[in-house]
């Protein structure tokens, strides 16, 4: 079953959506959308789809994220009252509270749509790489099998060439989506998808803004 981002422009290139029971990461420098693109999933979700979604920050605060919402028109606190949308801050080093929090909380086990921003603290606080990967992998694993339609947001060091801060997490997703900011080209900001399973998506690099509503992806055809 898939499920549509309802992001403009996005759901053609990779099938209709994003595959029920996936983890689909989404990379980036920073100032690329990443978390833009995220609570437009959520959003659309919740509003077109009557969808519950869960919001888990690692490092912003909820206000902020519910104020950088509001400047797109999104009211995020009226579907919070409605039960649509949850944002819960976690702190990194409480990973493996993640799928107790969710387990014994009836709002977070009905949320259809997860939104994990960002792996990266988890990485930075777990240093060992071996133990970044077990976590990791356990955590997604069960979210996976709750079949939730999860979006992990990852963050990219400016002068690395992975898809993730140790390069670790792209080994575990079903999917990749890459956002990428230059300044120099004629449409600064590109998407392109790197990998989806059991889809047959678009591999081609697709410009995109940001405008009053949102993100929006172009076609290259």
């Amino acid at each position: 079953m898939r499920i549509p981002s309802g992001i403009p422009g996005l759901d053609k290139l990779i099938g209709g959506g994003f595959e029920e029971g996936t983890i689909n990461l989404v990379t980036g420098k920073t100032g690329t959308g990443k978390s833009i693109f995220s609570m437009q999933f959520l959003y659309n979700g919740a509003k077109n789809y009557n969808e519950k979604g869960l919001y888990i920050t690692t490092g912003e605060v909820s206000k902020n994220i519910k104020k950088q919402a509001k400047t797109l028109g999104w009211d995020i606190d009226s579907l919070e009252k409605n039960g649509m949308l949850k944002i819960i801050e976690l702190e990194p080093y409480d990973i493996d509270k993640l799928i107790e929090k969710i387990t014994l909380n009836k709002g977070f086990m009905e949320a259809k749509r997860v939104v994990i921003d960002s792996v990266s603290m988890f990485e930075l606080y777990i240093q060992d790489p071996y133990k970044i990967r077990k976590t990791l992998y356990s955590v997604l694993q069960k979210l996976r099998d709750m079949g939730k339609v999860v979006l992990a947001i990852a963050e990219v060091q400016e002068d690395s060439k992975n898809l993730s801060r140790f390069g670790v997490i792209e080994f575990m997703v079903d999917s990749v989506i890459v956002l990428q900011y230059l300044e120099i080209a004629e449409h600064k900001r590109s998407l392109t998808i790197r990998k989806m399973r059991m889809t047959n998506h678009s591999t081609d690099i697709h410009p995109f803004e940001i405008g009053p509503d949102g993100i929006k992806v172009h076609s290259v055809a």
